[in-house]
């Protein structure tokens, strides 16, 4: 049975307010067979890449059928699966590919360290984290940098949503972890997990959001964000 939570999202417009719904789903855990971390989703969200806690290997499960299928047992393959046009290098800056040609960027400035970075959807917009800051979404255009809030390792939902963890520990072990739906300017924030799961390292694609857990655990979840029809003039 897919038990879903529904939750009331409110978003401010321009000129009103105006209300979306996010309905979750129950989160199934995928059968691994052994502890998988860093899962990444397939575009049509068919099936979830997965690797060990050092990167080493890359598994491909097919979420209809369970079946498992070994891409590779080379060390930093799952870290290569995530590599796209744009990545950090061995001094936490952003490398962004466009063509032949590779962009420096430091949106926030060339001392800070950066992790995570993601191109959105429509390939405008960079969001990644500053370390012991927070996350941030620059645009490629204008420059401007939004500050979405104190997570981490967000993932693009779609072109205007981003699912994150807001993660804490005691210095040894990860305490709590919860998924969170942000909007890309910071104003609006939903839980997708409660406190009975500690939800890491999440991937987005196609309604689906995968994560892992400390103890390598691997999970998938449907959610739905229902976007409200634009008022007729």
């Amino acid at each position: 049975m897919n038990i879903k939570a529904t939750f009331l999202i409110l978003a401010l417009a321009a000129t009103a307010a105006m209300a979306q719904t996010v309905s979750v789903g129950r989160p199934v855990r995928v059968p691994t067979g052994t502890a998988a971390f860093y899962p990444l989703l397939t575009d049509d969200a068919q099936a979830v890449l997965v690797t060990q806690q050092d990167y080493t290997g890359l598994i491909r499960i097919d979420l209809s059928t369970g079946e498992q299928q070994v891409l590779s047992t080379q060390p930093r393959a799952g870290r290569n699966a995530m590599s796209s046009a744009v990545s950090t290098n061995d001094r936490l800056q952003i490398e962004l590919l466009r063509g032949d040609s590779t962009i420096l960027l430091t949106p926030n400035g060339a001392d800070q360290r950066y992790l995570w970075p993601q191109l959105s959807p429509d390939q405008s917009r960079l969001v990644y984290t500053v370390s012991g800051s927070g996350t941030y979404v620059c645009d490629l255009m204008t420059r401007q940098v939004s500050y979405v809030g104190k997570m981490r390792a967000a993932r693009w939902f779609d072109n205007q949503w981003l699912v994150a963890m807001q993660d804490s520990d005691d210095g040894y072990q990860v305490t709590a972890s919860t998924l969170v739906m942000a909007s890309v300017d910071g104003t609006t924030q939903v839980a997708l997990t409660g406190p009975d799961i500690k939800a890491m390292y999440p991937s987005a694609q196609a309604g689906h959001v995968a994560f892992c857990t400390p103890q390598g655990e691997v999970y998938v979840m449907t959610v739905d964000l229902n976007h409200p029809k634009a008022p007729q003039q």
